[in-house]
């Protein structure tokens, strides 16, 4: 194997497979990047057998080959090589990888490429596609609901689910609750469900240029799913069992309504939060709802914050507890400017919508008094 390439093209490369080499030496090949030369273009491939990406740069190639680099030592050699062109030439031999460039070289012992296990490719099972973009805010709005450390592994994932021609995802880590809905090409004949771990839905969306206009293609078979966008595919596996039936958790009444502009909602929390104290490793605010009116009140040992915020209420007067960070990560994640908050009880879910649009809700569950 023989190339040439910019140093620009080959940190693209490695920093869109990174995240899917193997941490742990068990099988010491897959903590390694796999090079493959064909037809100018270098594909680069990474797995921990969890979660695989590939994608291919230009490059000139002179001579066609594979091999499996060190990772760690790959990556940090060609960051600190100067803006040049660079030769990259595997010797079989002696198994290793020399680089030149200007009136240098360096070897970086490597493995066979017939030892990398390859990644599969979903010929088979379900597909529809999607704008990137509108799937990187789907991703964004709902993902953070998950709970990727959790040993149960239903709550480290979201649920997929294609109805027609519509798509909802779905998080939760059974105290607060995600969903949104979009438009995509369903072109399966019928309607499928699957849960993605959301370590891999945040890996793709990281992949994904924000002024893609490629489309978004995602396909499914019972254990795995893969994404695929221009040069660059991911595959994954799925989660394996059933996802809680959250239309059941989703209150079909309310008592109380209040409308608010999510900034002003989002600025007086992060500063109540300063001072909010910590119970059972929640942190608690209180919201104070009367009409016309929202009071957010917290107090520690090291201060407090007391404000007011006009808001436009129907209903009676509630006070009710929330997890300040749970407040703070949803603001966070929402794009849209007007609050619609439905509320039943100082024990009853809270229901956060955009105004006017029933494509998303945040469901948190309130903190005990």
């Amino acid at each position: 194997m023989k190339f040439t390439s910019t140093k620009e093209n080959m940190l693209s490369g490695i920093n869109t497979v990174q995240k899917a080499i193997s941490s742990k030496g068990a099988i010491p090949v897959l903590t390694g990047i796999y090079l493959k030369t064909e037809k100018n273009r270098l594909t680069f491939a990474a797995t921990d057998l969890e979660i695989g990406i590939t994608c291919t740069e230009p490059v000139q190639v002179l001579e066609e080959g594979h091999v499996v680099v060190p990772a760690h030592f790959f990556a940090e050699i060609v960051r600190r090589l100067p803006n040049t062109n660079l030769m990259f030439t595997y010797d079989d031999e002696t198994v290793s990888l020399k680089i030149e460039y200007d009136q240098a070289e360096t070897n970086i012992k490597c493995w066979r490429g017939e030892e990398f296990p390859g990644i599969a490719s979903l010929e088979d099972g379900k597909m529809f596609t999607i704008n990137p973009t509108v799937f990187k805010s789907l991703v964004k709005q709902t993902g953070f609901c998950a709970n990727i450390g959790d040993p149960r592994p239903i709550f480290t994932g979201a649920l997929m689910e294609v109805e027609d021609n519509n798509l909802t995802m779905v998080s939760t880590d059974s105290h607060r609750l995600a969903v949104k809905t979009c438009k995509v090409d369903n072109l399966t004949a019928e309607n499928f469900k699957m849960i993605v771990p959301v370590k891999s839905l945040n890996e793709i969306s990281r992949i994904l240029k924000d002024d893609n206009e490629d489309v978004l293609t995602i396909r499914c078979n019972d254990r795995q799913v893969s994404f695929e966008c221009k040069d660059v595919r991911l595959l994954s596996r799925l989660v394996d069992g059933t996802f809680p039936n959250y239309r059941q958790v989703i209150p079909a009444e309310y008592s109380i309504l209040m409308k608010a502009k999510k900034k002003h909602l989002q600025e007086s929390i992060d500063r109540a939060s300063l001072f909010v104290p910590e119970r059972d490793g929640s942190s608690v605010l209180r919201f104070n709802l009367s009409d016309g009116n929202l009071n957010i009140v917290s107090k520690s040992e090291y201060g407090m914050v007391n404000e007011n915020i006009p808001v436009y209420t129907e209903g009676g007067e509630l006070s009710i507890l929330f997890n300040a960070k749970y407040l703070t990560d949803a603001f966070k994640n929402m794009d849209f400017d007007d609050l619609d908050v439905k509320l039943g009880g100082p024990l009853s879910p809270a229901v956060f919508r955009p105004l006017n649009d029933e494509s998303f809700l945040y469901l948190l569950l309130p903190l005990r008094g």
